[in-house]
């Protein structure tokens, strides 16, 4: 009898610990300030075991680390003190790094989360780049698109230094069509199969396909295009879209094979021009980029990232 109260109360214990353990982030904020006034912020990536997300300027390279529960802003990395001048998309590997695409820098840089940079490549002295735009982790690589270059780049992950960067994957027109000027491949995504990367084509509007396999590219068959499309979210077979010029996020409901989608109803309000997304619990943290507003310089400030419900 005694024994059997012992590993009851043992037991107990062990849930009440659990119970403690696990800890309730709430996304606290509808919208989350940042400071300057030509700050222009363009990638985001949330940890959701600490609550913080990072977000970085295409103007002058700095990331931000934003705590979601108080709003708290610190400067996470430096851009001028790292001479990095850009950054775009942003991803947190399982390792614990958060990678950075240099944009027109051409750079790619992977920092540990205290901010110290681990490494740095130079894709234009390497391959000749265009504009390092985003880039998806899957099991053991990270994937980097190129909006200038018919061509996506990749690194191994490992648990100590990333390996060589490799030009991965490099078309022709005739796979994906790309406009002499404006942003053409832009988001990627992996599927949760591991077998396809999915990129969209802002000038196009246009989704593809890639077979990571055998490299084979296909046009994913829409209802209508997702012009202006920037970062996106796939959760399952639920692509996610955020159309800059739209201010709105698009879902695509893709099928089984991620041949064909179906684009539904815009969602989200008080976004401007908005770039890229993350999801945090029943939430997307959206970057308001405003990168429409460079060229008057007249943006609303603020610069922000916006709580968007996701329908």
């Amino acid at each position: 009898m005694l024994k059997k109260l012992f590993c009851i109360s043992a037991l107990a214990c062990m849930v009440i610990a659990c119970e403690k353990d696990d800890v309730v982030i709430n996304i606290a904020k509808e919208t989350y300030a940042l400071p300057g006034d030509t700050l222009y912020p363009e990638g985001i990536a949330y940890n959701p075991k600490t609550g913080l997300f990072y977000t970085g300027s295409v103007s002058n390279g700095d990331i931000l680390q934003v705590d979601v529960e108080s709003g708290e802003v610190k400067t996470f990395a430096p851009g001028a003190v790292q001479n990095r001048k850009a950054v775009t998309g942003l991803k947190i590997d399982g390792y614990g790094r958060l990678w950075a695409c240099g944009g027109s820098d051409n750079k790619i840089h992977v920092f540990d989360l205290n901010g110290s940079l681990i490494k740095t490549w130079d894709t234009k002295a390497l391959f000749g780049s265009g504009f390092i735009n985003d880039c998806i982790i899957d099991n053991t690589h990270i994937y980097f698109t190129d909006s200038q270059v018919k061509k996506v780049y990749r690194t191994a992950l490992t648990g100590s230094t990333p390996g060589n960067l490799e030009e991965w994957l490099t078309f022709t027109d005739a796979q994906i069509l790309y406009a002499a000027t404006g942003t053409n491949a832009n988001g990627i995504v992996n599927t949760g199969d591991n077998k396809y990367l999915i990129v969209v084509i802002s000038s196009s509007g246009k989704l593809y396909r890639i077979e990571k396999a055998t490299k084979t590219i296909s046009e994913i068959t829409l209802n209508s295009t997702v012009a202006a499309g920037d970062g996106l979210y796939l959760d399952g077979n639920k692509l996610y879209v955020s159309r800059n010029a739209t201010n709105q996020i698009f879902p695509v409901t893709l099928n089984a094979d991620f041949s064909q989608g179906t684009v539904g109803t815009g969602f989200g309000t008080n976004l401007r021009f908005n770039t890229t997304l993350d999801k945090a619990g029943d939430y997307f943290l959206v970057v308001n980029g405003q990168l429409n507003k460079r060229t008057t310089r007249d943006p609303v400030l603020p610069f922000s990232v916006s709580r968007v419900a996701i329908p």
